[in-house]
């Protein structure tokens, strides 16, 4: 009988992003003081009203810097921001500072949904 070991394929589990170390704008494991690897989350904290305990922002970390898609919530849940990093550096299309409510018509949302977008670099391909 052999035994195979798979913990490199393992993939870690989504971590609390307050419960990492943020130096020099990147986040790091308190317990080693090593730059973070994988997927983030952060809860609204209590006192958000109906939000609490939901996930207010939500991504990936690659050696600490944000990487990948980033999603930021309003307290209802509708978007606030939406875009994608490469190693801590906004890149591609984002949507930006949405507001909480959405606009009464399809017209007025998709004229929000443009005005609130920026551009930056495209991404690299990974």
């Amino acid at each position: 009988m052999s035994v195979v070991a798979l913990s490199a394929c393992v993939t870690p589990p989504n971590r609390d992003l307050t419960e990492l170390v943020v130096r020099d704008s990147v986040y790091l494991v308190p317990e080693t003081m090593e730059p973070y690897t994988g997927d983030v989350f952060k809860p609204f904290p209590d006192g958000a009203g109906e939000a609490a305990g939901e996930v207010q922002i939500e991504g990936h970390l690659t050696e600490g810097y944000w990487d990948g898609e980033i999603l930021v919530y309003h307290p209802n849940g509708r978007v606030r921001y939406m875009g994608s990093f490469a190693m801590g550096e906004k890149c591609g299309v984002w949507t930006e500072d949405q507001d909480p409510d959405p606009p009464g018509s399809v017209f007025q949302e998709l004229k929000q949904e443009i005005e609130s977008m920026g551009l930056y670099p495209p991404c690299a391909e990974s």
